[in-house]
């Protein structure tokens, strides 16, 4: 997964409608908790609280193995996000630094500070220019749903209408896109974000958020869900140690590796090994039928050979390719790319 934004800009906003009933703005208190899960498997779980002018939060997930961000943001009297801060922690062996960012937030310009282990990362700070009004999106995918009331709170259009809002990121230039659409229940968010990032998000009267559907227009096809009660320390023990005793393995879709020998060839296949989950995978949101498939997960999944191989009739000469599939209610094609290093979502058939 990549870092998704961190500070949003609203481009263009049509008109819009008094904030809905219940959805204060920077004054009075709210609170949230909320759980991620991918298909019958918990991968993130959040709580925020919301204060005055300050919304402060914890996001924990499992993607990529086991990390934690603790998140505070400074809000105006309108709903905007003033300044954001979030101090992003993770656990395993071999674990990065702990990475600190902060983003403050002035006329036309958001300043972005990033560093890691104490040490200032230049290349993805800087200042991020933008127009219109600013509000806050929490860093991660998916996107913090305590963010996604906040961002409702700042640009929420009326019935009928949209806001495009433009996403300003460290070292994510050109800033990419999300377009919000009202809808008769709640939202939807669609991001040039990886080629067509679409949430379906439902709140309820007051404008809380009860739900975000990511199965049918992303990559990761998770559901977040409000909840009433929420375990999460005893989460965030339970997957750190995870973490520590398996490392990679707490991954959601751990990397693994496959040799062999072939005749006189050395082969070897990498990639990041996805599980069922209680779903179906094959003709469905997960795997459509009659659509490429990155045949595995996360990354591309990637093939090397020590010597020229026979597929067939058609000839592979030795070296290194990405492996992909075309699934279909009759079958599957394999598909042999000549392009390699891509995530497993950019398919190049050239």
């Amino acid at each position: 997964m990549r870092h998704a934004a961190i500070v949003i800009s609203v481009a263009a906003c049509a008109t819009a409608s008094s904030t809905p009933s219940g959805m204060s703005t920077s004054t009075g208190s709210s609170s949230g908790m909320f759980v991620t899960t991918l298909g019958n498997d918990t991968v993130a779980v959040e709580r925020f609280t919301r204060t005055g002018n300050k919304l402060e939060g914890d996001y924990l997930s499992r993607f990529q193995g086991a990390r934690l961000v603790h998140y505070v943001a400074d809000l105006a009297s309108d709903g905007r996000i003033r300044s954001v801060a979030y101090t992003e922690t993770r656990y395993g062996p071999n674990a990065p630094p702990v990475m600190l960012t902060t983003t403050t937030i002035s006329d036309g310009t958001a300043t972005v500070a990033v560093s890691r282990g104490g040490v200032a990362d230049t290349a993805r700070s800087g200042n991020r220019t933008f127009s219109g009004l600013a509000v806050g999106r929490f860093p991660g995918v998916p996107a913090s749903a305590g963010i996604y009331e906040q961002m409702l709170i700042a640009a929420h259009p009326a019935a009928g209408d949209s806001a495009v809002v433009v996403l300003l990121s460290p070292g994510n230039q050109p800033a990419p896109s999300t377009s919000i659409i009202r809808t008769a229940n709640g939202y939807t968010y669609r991001s040039t974000f990886f080629g067509g990032w679409t949430e379906q998000v439902v709140t309820d009267p007051s404008g809380r958020v009860i739900s975000v559907d990511a199965t049918a227009g992303t990559t990761v096809g998770t559901v977040t869900r409000r909840v009433n009660s929420l375990e999460f320390d005893r989460l965030q023990q339970a997957w750190s140690s995870l973490a520590a005793s398996r490392g990679i393995q707490a991954q959601a879709s751990p990397p693994d590796t496959v040799r062999a020998t072939v005749g006189a060839a050395n082969i070897e296949i990498a990639y990041s090994r996805p599980f069922r989950r209680g779903r179906t995978i094959f003709g469905s949101s997960v795997v459509p039928w009659d659509r490429v498939w990155r045949t595995g997960a996360n990354a591309a999944t990637q093939i090397t050979t020590s010597r020229d191989l026979m597929f067939g009739s058609t000839h592979l000469p030795a070296g290194k390719y990405t492996l992909w599939t075309l699934p279909s209610a009759n079958g599957a094609k394999l598909i042999i790319n000549s392009q390699t290093g891509q995530w497993g979502t950019d398919y190049d058939a050239k």
